[in-house]
């Protein structure tokens, strides 16, 4: 009688281990990829529980939500020569996972791949625009360009460029002291007078 409840606490305790090992949950803010030995098998893009073969199959999973691109702030020349510090940032979403675990692998790739595809638009149209358009008149089509570019390039990586924005766009720290001490020098003039 023993023997026979512990063989049965035993087999027990294997279904257990093998139905934890067997099952996976996709949350509804995750999309899943199936690799069956390191091979994609299967895209999982609706939430719940869902099952795979304990040892042979391993699971990815990647974020449906917009996510952050942050660039490094960087200098541009606009078309009247005037050079300008631009921060930007992009956001981001993985809509194709196997595309993406083809080309990046993981998260962390996009910001070697996709940031300077983002710094390279960014260069190019504001290099087509005055400052004048950059920093006051036109702003807001230019980011629409720069989206349209990068979302352009972004596909063959599974991913979908939603929006790009300028956090600031200053002239260079020497043009500001220069453009101080001009305005400084005019006031002492002035005064003086």
């Amino acid at each position: 009688m023993r023997g026979s409840l512990a063989f049965l606490v035993i087999l027990i305790g294997l279904a257990a281990v093998a139905v934890y090992f067997s099952a996976y949950i996709v949350h509804q803010n995750e999309q899943a990829l199936v690799l069956r030995f390191g091979e994609p098998k299967k895209v999982v893009k609706n939430p719940g529980l869902k099952w795979r073969w304990p040892v042979v199959d391993q699971v990815e999973i990647y974020d449906k939500r917009i996510l952050d691109l942050d660039t490094a702030p960087q200098e541009a020349i606009a078309k009247d020569q005037k050079r300008l510090v631009v921060d930007a940032f992009a956001r981001y979403k993985i809509v194709d996972p196997l595309k993406f675990y083809q080309t990046l692998r993981y998260q962390e790739g996009v910001r070697s791949r996709l940031g300077p595809i983002v710094e390279s638009a960014l260069r190019q149209v504001l290099g087509a625009a005055t400052f004048q358009e950059i920093v006051r008149d036109n702003r807001e089509e230019l980011m629409k360009r720069i989206a349209t570019q990068v979302n352009h390039e972004g596909e063959e990586f599974g991913l979908e460029v939603v929006d790009v924005r300028m956090k600031r766009a200053d002239l260079p720290e020497q043009n500001s002291k220069s453009v101080f001490a001009r305005m400084r020098a005019e006031r002492e003039r002035e005064a003086a007078e």
